[in-house]
């Protein structure tokens, strides 16, 4: 049986034994927060069951599964690294939520606390291969604001879909109460954050299968809260696949999607809309057994004409704050903006996101992340906050091509490096998209962001600060301070871990991730002297700067002619110029005897290969005779990672491979890593087992 193993941090445990099922947590896990009663079902929203006492229509699929292997399988997505241990846990009891457009969900819960969602959907014709085909993009929508797939079953019979679980309540059961109790007050900035939260989750989607995946469900019963606060978007099904026609009195839904097939991007955008004045109106579109009346907001909102007097529309509580005023009246345009009748006057979503992100940007008390906030990255317990920053002291380091450095003491106990970054034109969503991919690189020789802040007045990054000098300090000395001599062991090690990092970094965001601004004053050395890669990513999060304005050009490929050109194939020509420096003592741009300045490159180039041993390397390495095959070798490679041909320079991760055979340093062992995977890795005996108890527990639809 086939499966689909990415990355594995998520865990899974095998159940051998009846009554056993497996948990989707661990301690890296973000935390869920929320799954409603009131979750969009339309019935048994308080049916609660052990999953002994559901009907046992599954017992044939779970011995089906057995026959038809060749067809069935239960398939694990992942989006971290990496694996943990993981426990067996018993089953304790299940929570039939209800039933809605595309299928009826279940709630397991284990002994030791923990939960998932069994998503099961309704019968569709769609064949197999195209359903996983499906599944694999819904796998790969991975954000913070979208609740993540983490397994999902495919048989002839029946389809599976397995997610976190969300304890304490829908954006709908907040908004409008639940089991008829009173409704909690929801003050501006949680709203605010709802929003941005949803809108970054709905952009993040529409940006899958070539940019044309669409959620088809939106609605306030469908959004979260994750433990920051922020709207988190859920049950993204394969909408396109059943074939279902929307409730006439749900309001939530766009005049054109009256049945699946008619759903586009400009559809989410208009229920999106929707949630916007559910916020602002605190007036359901969808009605719950038990609940309030469904009301027409976009007809409620046109028919006040006079938007002089907010309290027509707006919800009262919200109207005791008059400072929030200016940015009610924003999202409310906002909102009818997004439904339009006609689908072309809607506006894109990530769109939706900027003109969201202005309004947080205008309300100065605040605390949403894209005003005044340190954000951490994975980071459980901050040490300090971002007041905290701005009153450190702090000292120049140096001022780069994307911004300045600084060395700060934070409560005179914590010192850390700051990078301000200049003329940043990425969105929020954007900008912590990048910062996640950098945060989780999760590798010796990369250095990470360890938090960022992104407001309309401080955009900066928080490293480690490293107490030793950089390559470029070790290399060429600092002002006013004599150059030490550096070993050519030392040399080998600081490219060699220089080269693992930027390989790693190249494996990043489907292989498709760049460095963009490598250079010896961007390497430093850990303990052991290998080189350590800072300042990642950060070229395409600015403006682009042309070639004439960076500050260090001698690493530029010929093809960069400003900082929007950057690949990985330019990054192998920065680090094959780095090479050249290790080599002779250069500097990436050197002076002629004529004064004529020149870039490493060029001047190399124009040694006659004859004088190479005594006009190339640096007179340090002259008295290390035995080594001159072995620098005439990493010579031949700088060459070849500085052709002028793009495509003639070779992979980073050969580049590795090459300097470890040089230096005799043994490749990293990973087999260990290897080793603990597979421990957990699912035997296809194993899976069986675990579905058949969990299909023998579960109702019919």
């Amino acid at each position: 049986m086939s499966a689909i193993y990415d990355n594995w941090e998520r865990l899974v445990a095998a159940v051998l034994k009846k009554q056993q099922l497996w948990q989707l947590f661990h301690e890296h896990s973000r935390s869920p927060s929320q799954l409603s009663e009131a979750s969009g079902f339309s019935s048994s929203l308080n049916s609660r069951f052990s999953l002994y006492d559901l009907a046992v229509d599954f017992a044939r699929l779970g011995s089906s599964s057995r026959s038809h292997r060749g067809f069935s399988k239960l398939v694990f997505v992942s989006d971290f690294s990496p694996a943990i241990g993981v426990k067996d846990v018993r089953l304790a009891s299940a929570e039939l939520l209800g039933k809605g457009n595309f299928g009826a969900a279940y709630v397991a819960a284990m002994d030791n606390g923990g939960k998932i969602v069994l998503k099961r959907l309704k019968s569709m014709s769609t064949s197999g291969l195209e359903f996983n085909r499906h599944m694999a993009i819904v796998g790969g929508v991975k954000h913070k604001n979208v609740d993540a797939l983490r397994a999902y079953y495919s048989s002839e019979d029946e389809r599976l879909m397995m997610y976190d679980y969300y304890s304490t309540g829908s954006v709908y059961a907040l908004l409008h109460g639940q089991n008829g109790e009173s409704r909690a007050h929801v003050d501006w900035e949680s709203r605010l954050k709802i929003a941005v939260g949803a809108a970054w989750g709905i952009a993040e989607i529409h940006k899958h299968n070539g940019g044309k995946f669409v959620h088809g469900n939106v609605k306030t019963s469908n959004v979260f809260l994750n433990t920051d606060g922020y709207g988190c978007v859920s049950d993204l099904s394969p909408i396109h696949f059943i074939e279902t026609t929307f409730p006439p009195t749900a309001y939530c839904y766009a005049p054109e999607a009256k049945r699946t097939k008619f759903v586009f991007q400009a559809s989410d955008v208009y229920s999106f809309g929707i949630l916007l004045l559910e916020l602002l109106t605190r007036k359901p579109t969808v009605h719950v057994p038990g609940g309030l009346e469904a009301v027409d907001l976009v007809k409620l909102v046109t028919s006040i004409r006079n938007w002089v007097r907010p309290a027509n529309v707006f919800d009262a509580d919200l109207l005791n704050d008059p400072m929030v005023k200016e940015q009610m009246v924003k999202m409310l345009q906002i909102g009818m903006k997004c439904v339009e009748k006609s689908l072309d006057k809607r506006p894109k979503m990530s769109d939706v996101v900027k003109m969201l992100e202005e309004i947080s940007v205008l309300n100065p008390s605040s605390s949403i992340c894209v005003s005044r906030k340190l954000i951490y990255i994975e980071e459980a317990n901050p040490i300090f906050d971002l007041e905290d920053v701005l009153r450190a002291s702090s000292e120049v380091l140096g001022k780069g091509t994307f911004g300045t450095s600084y060395k700060a003491m934070v409560e005179d106990e914590y010192i850390i490096m700051v990078k301000g970054l200049r003329d940043v034109n990425v969105t929020f969503i954007d900008f912590q998209q990048h910062m996640e991919i950098i945060g989780k690189m999760r590798h010796g020789n990369v250095d990470r962001v360890r938090a960022f802040c992104f407001s309309g007045y401080e955009k900066f990054l928080v490293y480690d600060y490293y107490d030793r000098d950089s390559v470029s300090a070790l290399l060429h000395g600092k002002i006013g301070t004599d150059r030490k001599p550096l070993y050519w062991e030392t040399r080998l090690k600081i490219a060699v871990g220089a080269a693992r990092g930027i390989a790693h970094i190249h494996k990043q965001d489907g292989q498709k991730f760049v460095h963009g601004n490598l250079k010896s004053s961007n390497i430093f050395i850990n303990g052991q002297n290998y080189g350590i890669v800072s300042d990642v990513g950060l070229a395409k999060l600015t403006r682009p700067v042309r070639q004439s304005r960076i500050q260090s050009p001698g690493y530029c490929a010929p093809e960069v002619t400003d900082t929007s050109r950057v690949s990985q194939a330019s990054d192998i020509y920065s680090f094959g110029v780095l090479l050249l420096e290790l080599l002779s003592g250069k500097p990436s741009q050197t002076t002629t005897d004529d004064g004529k300045v020149v870039s490493l490159v060029n001047w190399i180039q124009s040694v006659d290969r004859d004088q190479w041993t005594a006009e190339m390397f640096d007179f340090e390495l002259v008295r290390y005779e035995n080594e001159d095959e072995a620098m005439v070798q990493l010579l031949q490679i700088a060459l070849d990672c500085t052709s002028t041909v793009p495509e003639h320079r070779p992979k980073m991760s050969e580049v590795v491979k090459m300097l470890e055979e040089i230096s005799g340093i043994e490749p990293l062992n990973e087999s260990g890593l290897e080793d603990t995977m597979k421990q957990q890795l699912f035997t296809e005996s194993r899976l069986e087992d675990l579905l058949e108890d969990l299909l023998l527990t579960l109702t019919p639809l």
